[in-house]
């Protein structure tokens, strides 16, 4: 940390070097300096601070992680009457999964990477407290640099959209989210119907509906085995599929086996990973639009 202004050539010529590599930015001196000094230096001294441009980073760091979450979740919902749109999970996740996107843990690992906290301006009494060990300090300095930015661009979406992108790992993360919240380690067609029941319970989706119909009205094959179906619609993850199969059960958990499949973006262990209405299952594979006499 520095007690002292301006900021040495030498030193504005390493920041902007670091900054213009890590966003693709090259960000005016008067910019830096001012997202580089702390209220605590303006208040004693006088001249500007980084709050303003902390306030405005912050803004547009929720409004860049949203849409990139609407881009992996969302979906638009269209029928005879309305047209909404919908995540493909709850609010409840949602909000929990762009909080920690957008962090102080993950804003200050970015700065403590970028190593500029050393030229963080400041007043006696921060440099007293050492404010540069603390998380959210460091992520407000972030902040105060994606604000500048937003000023010289004169508030230009795509360059933005950009320069957040290249320095938050937005989709590694809800990755890795999905896979520490929700894909079963075990997951299989054998445990997808309780998996989902298990789910529901805990609020992280719809409870399914389960609709069956069988050999009373759909009848037999030629060779005499019956025909079984079962559709699964769960709300929320906009799931609607139908399974053939030749018994109840099993027509039951490979609808609930494809439609967690669907959810998670995964390739089935019966063949390619496909969102089709319709499928079968022979006893030993599952394949889609089965054959009328199936």
């Amino acid at each position: 940390m520095k007690t002292e202004k301006p900021l040495h050539s030498d030193e504005l010529k390493t920041i902007g070097s670091v900054i213009c590599e890590k966003t693709g930015v090259g960000l005016k001196k008067h910019l830096i300096e001012q997202a580089f000094t702390r209220s605590s230096y303006a208040n004693i001294y006088g001249g500007n601070n980084n709050e303003i441009l902390e306030y405005i980073g912050d803004a547009i760091l929720g409004y860049c992680v949203v849409k990139q979450l609407y881009e992996y979740y969302g979906n638009l919902q269209v029928n005879d009457e309305h047209r909404y749109y919908t995540f493909r999970t709850h609010e409840r996740d949602f909000s929990s999964l762009k909080s920690r996107i957008v962090s102080n843990e993950t804003l200050a690992g970015i700065m403590d990477e970028w190593d500029l906290c050393q030229y963080l301006i400041v007043g006696q009494s921060d440099a007293v407290n050492e404010v540069d060990r603390q998380q959210k300090i460091r992520a407000d300095l972030l902040e105060a640099i994606i604000g500048a930015i937003a000023m010289q661009s004169r508030w230009n979406q795509q360059i933005l959209e950009n320069v957040v992108s290249k320095i938050i790992p937005i989709e590694k993360m809800i990755l890795e989210y999905e896979a520490e919240n929700y894909r079963h380690p075990e997951f299989s067609a054998d445990n997808a119907v309780s998996t989902i029941k298990e789910m529901a319970e805990r609020g992280e989706c719809d409870f399914p509906a389960y609709d069956f119909h069988g050999p009373e009205s759909l009848g037999y094959t030629s060779d005499g085995k019956p025909k079984w179906s079962c559709s699964i619609a769960i709300a929320c993850w906009q799931a609607n599929l139908v399974v053939f199969a030749h018994s109840k059960k099993a027509a039951k958990k490979y609808a609930a086996y494809l439609a967690l499949c669907n959810r998670f973006d995964l390739t089935n262990e019966y063949g390619p990973c496909k969102r089709l209405p319709v499928w079968g299952f022979d006893g030993e594979r599952l394949f889609p639009n089965p054959p009328d006499d199936f």
